[in-house]
């Protein structure tokens, strides 16, 4: 099925605010990042020596943690144990912005989920952060894998009965760590579908009777091969009419509307009432699959409950897919990205122009991801080589340039009724051609000051025209640890220069 752009922003737009139910095992994902710079003499293993620990939402928490990221609001229910991790999980749980109502039971003597991976990382530069260059050396679980006990139960029946007249959907992610035994289950998706609700399950378990009723099951295709005893191992395989015709009979069976197989590397297959639809992955670059599942859960549901077709959720569900794996770790996606991405297909460079709250949403993220934002600003009238020289220059300082372009009126300010010789819109559409320029945004005060708090640059530059006291932001940046570096001008070159030399031209 061909990527159509129109549909898929609009599907973005509609999932805003949307309710989402996520029941399940939540645990916390913790991350030891360090050196391995030798052996061990105890034993044939790396010695790691420990640069920085970091701690996230994971299994249900991540299904969350990208419903939240892509614009959704959120209540959450689960049990976890009595210890420092559900500590820990409570406190990150506080942390998610859109989450409007939480049932964390915890129940004495349980362990919280504790996944800690060992990342062995290589020697970065002065000052940079992890992760740049990485292999997992090792994974320690710390679970109580047995079902919750029926007080529990009755505790996230409660509480979820209490929430579905406000959500607009119910997902559950079963991990297989005892958070949602079988007449748990049951009474969840029997509540939701009694109230009307689609219910959407990421299943562990390999018999799906436990499903029943439920609207889509999101399992990957080593799960659906278990489960269905059907190969799920090539897209190829649904060209025979006999595979079709025997998943179709096991959703009539297990009363689902859909399926939607998670293939890694192919991409994502559906199958529903009205057929077989594959949506290939679109990923650049393959960098961690680790809770890519979730991630398409979240986005799936997501658009699913704002109404649109299931083939078009998949379709959304697979791209959002495409950019959460080229992270690193259990990462989420926000709607930016997917636009990005998809931009990037359709060689769009009006995509790179943004709103101020559009840019400081983007910084963040890249902030989140380690990325280091390289931050210019000027008029830009009139392009040229002095620009681009400068603005070449400035994206080798980093990984992501952002350039903040005055506004007509502020242009006018600054430098006079005569300009700008380029209204702004024409400007902006120029400078966002430019390969070396990743995001542009149009401000109309006399200074980027309030640009550059909310998005907090690593680097500013300007042209050495200027001397580091009179760049406007320099202080601030040096107030974090940021840097201004001022790139040398090329001289007898200026827009002003350019003006003068074409109005004494004759005729």
């Amino acid at each position: 099925m061909p990527i159509e752009r129109q549909p898929i922003i609009n599907l973005l737009r509609a999932m805003a605010g949307r309710r989402l139910l996520v029941v399940g095992d939540f645990m916390v994902d913790q991350t030891i990042y360090g050196e391995a710079s030798r052996i061990s003499p105890e034993a044939p293993t790396p010695v790691i020596l420990v640069r920085e620990t970091r701690r996230q939402l994971g299994g249900a928490g991540n299904v969350v943690r990208n419903v939240d990221s892509l614009g959704g609001q959120v209540f959450c229910g689960g049990v976890l144990g009595d210890d420092d991790t559900a500590g820990f999980l409570k406190e990150l749980l506080c942390g998610v912005r859109a989450c409007q109502a939480c049932c964390m039971v915890q129940e004495p003597g349980r362990k919280t989920t504790l996944k800690t991976r060992v990342v062995a990382v290589q020697a970065g530069r002065a000052g940079q952060k992890p992760p740049y260059g990485h292999q997992q050396v090792l994974r320690l679980d710390e679970e109580t894998p047995y079902p919750i006990s029926s007080e529990s139960m009755s505790k996230v029946l409660d509480f979820t009965a209490s929430v579905l007249g406000q959500v607009d959907g119910v997902v559950l992610s079963d991990y297989a760590k005892g958070a949602l035994p079988i007449p748990l289950l049951q009474q969840l998706i029997g509540l939701a579908r009694g109230a009307g609700k689609p219910v959407f399950v990421d299943p562990k378990a390999r018999d799906w009777h436990r499903y029943r009723g439920a609207s889509v099951l999101t399992p990957n295709a080593v799960e659906a091969e278990a489960a269905l005893g059907i190969p799920f191992s090539a897209p190829e395989d649904a060209l025979n009419a006999g595979w079709e015709r025997t998943v179709q009979d096991r959703l009539e069976e297990l009363g689902l509307q859909a399926l939607l197989v998670t293939r890694g590397a192919e991409g994502l297959s559906l199958i529903d009432r009205l057929g077989f639809h594959h949506f290939p992955t679109f990923a650049r670059e393959v960098f961690d699959v680790t809770g890519a599942g979730d991630t398409v859960l979240a986005a799936f549901s997501l658009a699913a409950a704002a109404g649109v077709s299931f083939p078009l959720a998949a379709q959304l569900g697979n791209l959002a897919a495409g950019v959460v794996v080229a992270k690193s770790g259990a990462a989420v996606v926000y709607p930016f990205e997917i636009e990005r991405d998809l931009d990037a297909r359709h060689f769009s460079a009006e995509a790179k122009i943004r709103s101020g709250e559009e840019i400081a949403a983007i910084a963040e993220s890249l902030r989140r991801e380690h990325r280091k934002i390289v931050f210019t600003n000027g008029c830009f009238d009139l392009l040229h080589a002095g620009h681009m020289y400068l603005l070449r220059e400035a994206k080798k300082l980093g990984d992501v340039l952002i350039v903040a372009l005055n506004s007509d009126a502020s242009v006018r300010q600054l430098k006079g009724d005569g300009r700008p010789i380029v209204p702004a819109e024409d400007r902006a559409n120029t400078m966002a051609a430019l390969e070396c320029v990743d995001y542009l945004v149009v401000f109309d005060e006399p200074d980027p000051m309030g640009l550059l708090r909310q998005i907090r640059p690593d680097v500013l530059v300007k042209g050495d025209d200027y001397t580091e006291s009179e760049v406007v932001g320099a202080e601030f940046l040096q107030s974090y640890g940021g840097v201004t570096r001022l790139i040398p001008v090329r001289q007898g070159i200026s827009t002003s220069r350019l003006v003068e030399k074409i109005r004494s031209t004759p005729g």
